[in-house]
C-alpha cells in the first residue's frame, strides 16, 4: 500500500473511531444527566406529597411543577427501562425519564455526531492529501530513487524534493549516489589497470629478450658501418622501444622513484634527439629552453617528458611547434595545437581519457603518475596565444 493511502486511511481511521467514541460518550452523559434530574425531581415530589398523596390535585400541581410523569406506588418493584423510583417521607415515586426532553437532548447528540463524522471525515481526508504532498509523495520519490540505486542504476540523479529533513535527506542520497558511482568507476578502473599490467607484464618479457638481440647485432653493425646513418636511426628507434618497454613495466609492476640530483636541460635534449624524426614527419620543430637542478628519478621523468612531447607532437595537425621550457622547480611542454577538449579536461589525467582518436589514454596518466611519485604536480593550462601547456611543478631544487 503506498503511503499516502496508509496516510489518508489512518487519519480518516482514527477520526472516525473517536467520532463514535465522543458520540457514545455524549449520548452516556445526557442520559445518566436526565436519570439524576429525575432522581432529584422523584425526592422532591415525595417530600411535597408525603401528607397528601390521595390528593388528586396535589398530584396534579406536583406534575405540572416538576415537567414530569410520575406514578405513585404502594411499594417499590422491579425498574423498567427508562425509569427511576425514589422512596421519599414513606412515599415511592416512579418516573419515566425518557421524556422529550431527553429525545430531544439524544436526538442533537447524534445529528451533531454523524455531521462531526461526515464533515471532519471530509476534512481529516483534505489534511491527508496535503500531507502526502508535503512528505509522503517525496518518501515515495526518495524510495523510488533508493530502489533504482539499489538495481545498479547509478546515472539517475536523486531529485531535491520535499522540504527541511526530507529535502536533507534527499541530499545525502545524492550524494550517496554520486560517490557509489565514482568508487565504482575506480574499481572499474583499477580492474582494467591489473589486467593491463598483467598483459604489460607478459608483452615485455615476451619483447625485451628479441630487443636485446636486435640491438646487439645493430651495435655491432655501427661499428662496422659507422658512416651508415641509418643504423643510427635503427639505434635510436630500439632505444625508444626499450623506453617504451619501461612503460609497460611501469603499469605492471608499480612507479618507484630513486631521486638523485638531475639535471633537467640534457634529459630535455635527450628526448628531442629521441623525437626529432618523428617530429619532423609531422612537420613540428622541438626545441628545449632553460636550465635547473632538482632532486628527481632521470628515468622517470625521461619518460614522462616523452610522453608529454609525444602527445604534444600528435596534437599538431599541418605543422607546429614544441617547446620544453625548463624551470627551477620543474619544467613545461608547450605546443601551439588547438588544446585539449574542454570535455576531457576534467578527467585528463585518468587512465584510458582520452580526446584524440586512436588515442589509449595512458601516456598522460602515466606522465601524471610519475609526477605524483616525485611529490609534484602535473596540470594542464590552456595558452592564451592558442595551444596547450602541461606544467611539471614542485620539484625539489637538486
Amino acid at each position: 500500500m503506498r503511503t499516502r493511502t496508509r496516510l489518508l486511511s489512518g487519519f480518516v481511521g482514527v477520526h472516525l473511531v473517536l467520532s463514535l467514541v465522543m458520540g457514545a460518550v455524549a449520548l452516556r452523559w445526557v442520559a445518566t444527566t436526565q436519570r439524576e434530574q429525575a432522581e432529584e425531581a422523584a425526592r422532591s415530589v415525595g417530600r411535597v406529597l408525603g401528607g397528601f398523596v390521595h390528593d388528586p390535585g396535589m398530584v396534579a400541581r406536583a406534575r405540572a411543577l416538576t415537567g414530569y410523569e410520575f406514578r405513585v406506588l404502594d411499594a417499590a418493584g422491579p425498574m423498567r427501562t427508562g425509569t427511576v423510583q425514589v422512596v421519599e417521607s414513606g412515599v415511592v415515586i416512579e418516573i419515566d425519564y425518557h421524556s422529550a426532553a431527553f429525545r430531544r437532548a439524544s436526538n442533537q447528540v447524534i445529528l451533531a455526531t454523524a455531521s462531526w463524522l461526515f464533515g471532519g471525515a471530509l476534512v481529516f481526508a483534505l489534511v491527508a492529501l496535503w500531507l502526502s504532498r508535503q512528505f509522503a509523495r517525496p518518501v515515495e520519490v526518495l524510495a523510488a530513487a533508493a530502489r533504482t540505486i539499489g538495481g545498479g542504476d547509478l546515472d539517475a540523479a536523486v531529485p531535491a524534493v520535499g522540504q527541511g529533513e526530507v529535502r536533507a535527506l534527499a541530499g545525502d542520497l545524492e550524494h550517496m549516489r554520486a560517490r557509489i558511482r565514482e568508487l565504482d568507476a575506480q574499481h572499474r578502473q583499477a580492474e582494467r589497470l591489473a589486467t593491463l599490467g598483467t598483459f604489460a607484464a607478459t608483452i615485455a618479457h615476451e619483447v625485451r629478450n628479441p630487443l636485446s638481440a636486435v640491438r646487439l647485432t645493430a651495435q655491432l653493425l655501427a661499428r662496422k658501418h659507422s658512416d651508415e646513418p641509418g643504423l643510427r636511426l635503427i639505434g635510436e628507434e630500439l632505444e625508444r622501444l626499450d623506453y617504451t618497454i619501461d612503460e609497460l613495466l611501469s603499469y605492471s609492476k608499480g612507479l618507484t622513484v630513486a631521486k638523485q640530483p638531475c639535471v633537467l636541460r640534457p634529459l630535455a635534449e635527450d628526448v628531442v634527439r629521441l623525437l626529432r624524426r618523428q617530429g619532423e614527419h609531422a612537420g613540428v620543430t622541438l626545441a628545449v629552453s632553460g636550465e635547473a637542478t632538482v632532486s628527481a628519478d632521470p628515468a622517470r621523468v625521461r619518460q614522462l617528458l616523452l610522453n608529454l612531447v609525444l602527445n604534444a607532437i600528435q596534437a599538431q595537425h599541418g605543422g607546429g611547434r614544441v617547446e620544453i621550457a625548463v624551470a627551477s622547480d620543474g619544467l613545461s611542454v608547450l605546443d601551439n595545437g588547438p588544446g585539449v577538449d574542454p570535455q576531457v579536461v576534467p578527467r585528463l589525467f585518468e587512465a584510458f581519457a582520452s580526446g584524440r582518436p586512436g588515442g589509449t589514454g595512458l601516456g598522460l596518466h602515466l606522465a601524471w603518475s610519475i609526477a605524483v611519485a616525485h611529490g609534484a604536480t602535473l596540470a594542464y593550462r590552456r595558452r592564451a596565444e592558442g595551444g596547450s601547456a602541461f606544467v611539471l611543478g614542485g620539484l625539489q631544487a637538486g
